[in-house]
């Protein structure tokens, strides 16, 4: 059986996260934000009515999953520029998910190496733009991210995953720039 395209692969996961994030976990506007796509599914972040943060992930094969925050606003904006990170999971290869407030992303690097990344959309009525990179095997550490703050440019750490931090030595790793 061959298998789908990207763009019929995010159609079928559309499809069956709008089926699964029923009820409260309904998307609000503007609905699902794909923060990564492959051709076997994809990985979706939105906002609920009562502005809880969700995620899910569908896959053609037929497995799907929604997450969403107990609280409204959780975790809430801050007052000052951060990164702040919102997903951490295995979806179309190690997906994570973070929000920029305050500042612009420019570019992140792992280990000096470009990463490429996906800029999502926007929540929390405008002031927490969502990014997402993706690495091909779950990978630890942190990477680099460069922001723009009015005209400054300074670089911050993102962590990719705090849960592996011990035993973690076959997994690939990234290490943060010095400032």
């Amino acid at each position: 059986m061959e298998s789908p395209s990207t763009d019929e692969a995010v159609a079928q996961a559309t499809g069956k996260m709008l089926t699964a994030a029923t009820g409260t976990n309904s998307p609000a506007e503007p609905g699902l934000l794909v923060a990564a796509e492959g051709s076997n599914g994809a990985l979706f972040v939105w906002e609920t009515a009562d502005d809880r943060l969700c995620h899910g992930a569908a896959t053609t094969q037929g497995m799907t999953s929604v997450a969403c925050a107990s609280r409204p606003d959780t975790p809430p904006v801050a007052e000052t520029p951060r990164l702040v990170p919102l997903v951490r999971m295995m979806a179309t290869g190690w997906n994570v998910v973070f929000g920029a407030e305050h500042e612009t992303v420019e570019s992140v690097t792992c280990n000096g190496e470009p990463v490429r990344v996906r800029d999502v959309g926007v929540m929390a009525d405008g002031r927490r733009t969502i990014h997402a990179i993706e690495f091909p095997d779950i990978t630890v550490g942190a990477v680099s991210v460069k922001v723009r703050r009015g005209t400054r440019v300074v670089t911050e750490s993102l962590e990719l995953d705090l849960s592996w931090k011990a035993g973690g030595e076959d997994l690939a790793s990234c290490a943060p720039a010095k400032p």
